[in-house]
């Protein structure tokens, strides 16, 4: 899953909580008792109220909601608004699970004779539609990303790690991070069969510039005069 800025106001503060690294330390009904995330307490003092998706901080009197709550963690020299600082935790921690899922079903990487792990990501690129990046920059190639529903050019190539970032969203990783991002499936079987199967348009689409080629012809020799 990818949260965009719409989702926000729907992330329940347990899940933006356990994105920060915190676990709730005892378990009330409705309510959770954690520790504060912003300060280094050596008591619990916060509480969120899973019904209100709300919390209060018994240290401070204060209360909000989850964009009060990532207001106050923040870094306001790394962030202007506390809303990329929710998705960026929100999206990091989602992309941790699904991650973590895939790597308890691994599946052999080898697909109808494709070695996806060797399959290099501009030629991936090539075959989602993009035959060339949008610009070059030494080892980096960058292009517009595929899995935007408004593309542009945020998604960053390195040619020699075979990695990419979104410079946007924060997404990064590998080929298979990026069929995840297209496709939203953690099945890897089944995202090994999409990249194969890409992959073997992009061949087949090589294969048929090749037998359209108008064969060269060569020049006629030049004939041998006879000597007398």
């Amino acid at each position: 899953m990818r949260y965009t800025e719409k989702d926000i106001r729907n992330i329940p503060l347990t899940e933006f909580m356990a994105a920060l690294g915190e676990k709730p330390v005892k378990s009330f009904e409705d309510m959770k008792l954690y520790y504060a995330p912003q300060r280094d307490d050596t008591e619990p003092m916060l509480v969120v109220d899973t019904n209100t998706n709300r919390w209060y901080d018994h240290a401070t009197d204060q209360s909000g909601d989850i964009i009060d709550l990532a207001a106050l963690k923040m870094n306001p020299t790394l962030y202007m608004d506390p809303r990329d600082f929710i998705l960026k935790y929100m999206n990091e921690y989602e992309q941790g699970k699904e991650l973590s899922i895939m790597a308890r079903c691994p599946q052999p990487p080898t697909v109808v004779g494709i070695d996806i792990k060797k399959v290099k990501l501009i030629d991936f690129m090539k075959a989602l539609g993009q035959e060339h990046p949008v610009a070059a920059d030494g080892n980096l190639r960058i292009y517009n990303a595929p899995y935007d529903a408004n593309p542009g050019p945020t998604m960053v190539i390195n040619t020699e790690t075979n990695l990419w970032r979104d410079t946007k969203s924060g997404a990064y990783g590998s080929i298979y991070d990026l069929a995840y991002e297209l496709t939203g499936s953690c099945n890897m079987s089944e995202l090994n069969r999409y990249i194969a199967s890409e992959m073997a348009v992009l061949e087949k689409s090589k294969d048929k510039e090749q037998n359209t080629e108008p064969s060269k012809q060569e020049p006629d020799k030049p004939q041998r005069k006879i000597r007398l």
